[in-house]
């Protein structure tokens, strides 16, 4: 008798460990449940996502909302829990637009309710968030133990003196530093697991053009005067995220030179109220704007790690077709970072969980870096200051925060696909697509171009492995979604003329 449970015990966790996520037939709920039941809530959570993309129902998307809810509830990352309470609301409002009976309505009803009710964020306390340990990404996990000693201390880091802004987290371990040379030394690094800054690959006329931050960028105004940007007249480092303001290039420029509390500037009135001193502006690059680069101030042939478009130009008629520039622009994937001394981004992770790689430019800028490493468990914080000529990467899922050291401090910053997290794309754009999740309003047409894109990631990255699991995305979607792409053109964005622009 005692044989005969063994068996049946070993025979569970031979299937369970078998178990195929990608398999549009398999028992997903049922497996979630039963991964849930058994501690298994990373696996649980895996499952419930695969339940609701092969079968999209009122009852699997509120159940996927549950399990994001619970994960936002366990969560003591004010970043992460509201990451986790958009996916709730995203899933279960998705699970409301297709109940069928009064059971459906129901079940959405009660859980729509518990999430309203369980949509506090405001205990949180921002000034704490980044020392805590990485969160246990489960449905329904507790909240990680984390040590609030460092607030008595009243330390926290400000990088040697260098911070015009003292950051209120544990000093981090000292991002490792690897000459291009050397990276065949380092495994790890070379295949880009974990993160680290990258000397020697990026000596590009960009750095020596750019010794002037100042000049290079009033010339880069005039070569492309109606380029328009995202410009945030307060410190992205505020408690207080506002929205930013579109802003010509060359406006942005002068914004950024100017005291922001005197009559030159045209956002005085927006820094007041406590925002924290350092502008920032992002331009979002165009496949045009990066072709331009190539011909004068970056190689086109680039080392490997800098190099991420071949994939790109297989399915998406990069650099000339209007649906590779809808894509660039819409994921922010290729973007050029300016800030006066003191500027920051608040410490987020990117949406696509991809990997990216960033070269400063001009001037300094300081990062702070969170994640789990590849061959540890725990949750590790590292931090360094990246100058001029120097690359920074990291990978999927570390969350990072960053402050300009210098006035001005310039960035461009490149989305990494490689072998390591192509699945992951892959499965993030066929989500959006799909289901709407990022809420990057694509347009059919990009959709449809995607739909070529998975095989080419999967045959460049991935070898033999099927890519059969991307159904057409049409074939998928709820028609009202297939009907509100087909009226996106790839035309239209967020720099298009629609919004008011500030010039």
């Amino acid at each position: 008798m005692r044989g005969a449970a063994a068996m049946r015990v070993l025979l569970l966790v031979a299937v369970t460990l078998a178990y195929d996520f990608n398999d549009p037939d398999a028992p997903h709920t049922s497996m979630a449940i039963r991964f849930d039941g058994e501690g298994r809530r990373a696996d649980s959570r895996r499952a419930f996502e695969a339940a609701a993309r092969f079968t999209p129902t009122t009852s699997t998307l509120v159940n996927l909302g549950v399990c994001y809810m619970r994960m936002a509830s366990a969560s003591a990352h004010r970043a992460r829990k509201v990451e986790l309470y958009g996916l709730s609301r995203d899933a279960m409002r998705r699970g409301g637009e297709l109940v069928q009976d009064d059971e459906d309505q129901r079940l959405y009803g009660e859980n729509w309710g518990h999430l309203m009710t369980n949509f506090e964020i405001e205990h949180v306390p921002f000034d704490q968030e980044e020392v805590l340990e990485a969160d246990p990404q489960m449905c329904g996990a507790p909240p990680p133990a984390h040590d609030d000693s460092w607030l008595k201390r009243n330390d926290g880091s400000d990088r040697d003196g260098l911070l015009l802004h003292r950051v209120p987290v544990e000093p981090g371990i000292d991002l490792p530093r690897i000459h291009v040379n050397d990276l065949d030394q380092y495994q790890h690094f070379l295949e880009r697991r974990d993160p680290f800054i990258l000397l020697g690959a990026a000596d590009w006329p960009i750095v020596e053009k750019a010794k002037d931050g100042w000049s290079w960028l009033e010339e880069l105004a005039r070569r492309w005067p109606k380029a328009v940007t995202d410009f945030y007249p307060h410190n992205m480092l505020s408690h207080s995220r506002q929205s930013p303001y579109l802003t010509r290039l060359s406006t942005a420029v002068e914004e950024l030179k100017v005291d922001p509390r005197t009559q030159e500037s045209k956002f005085r009135y927006e820094t007041k109220g406590g925002a924290l001193e350092g502008r920032y502006m992002h331009l979002q690059l165009t496949p045009a704007q990066w072709l331009e680069l190539e011909k004068s101030d970056i190689p086109v042939e680039r080392h490997v790690h800098l190099e991420n478009d071949a994939w790109l130009r297989s399915c998406l008629g990069y650099p000339d077709d209007a649906v590779a520039a809808e894509y660039h622009l819409k994921t922010h994937w290729k973007i050029l970072l300016v800030g006066a001394r003191g500027a920051g981004m608040f410490n987020h992770s990117d949406s696509l969980q991809t990997s990216s790689w960033h070269l400063t430019v001009s001037g300094r800028k300081w990062w702070y870096v969170c994640g789990t490493l590849s061959n540890e468990s725990s949750s590790k914080c590292f931090e360094g200051v990246v100058g001029p000529g120097e690359v920074l990467y990291y990978g999927r899922g570390w969350s990072h925060e960053t402050q300009n050291v210098d006035s001005p401090t310039i960035t461009l910053t490149d989305t990494a696909v490689h072998s390591r997290n192509y699945a992951a794309v892959a499965d993030k754009l066929y989500g959006e697509c799909t289901r709407e999740v990022l809420d990057f309003k694509f347009s059919g047409a990009l959709c449809d171009a995607l739909d070529t894109c998975y095989g080419a990631l999967y045959e460049l990255y991935g070898g033999d492995e099927p890519y059969s699991i991307y159904r057409p995305w049409r074939d998928v979607a709820s028609q009202e979604l297939i009907e509100k792409r087909d009226r996106v053109s790839p035309l239209d964005n967020n720099y298009d003329g629609r919004n008011y622009i500030t010039e």
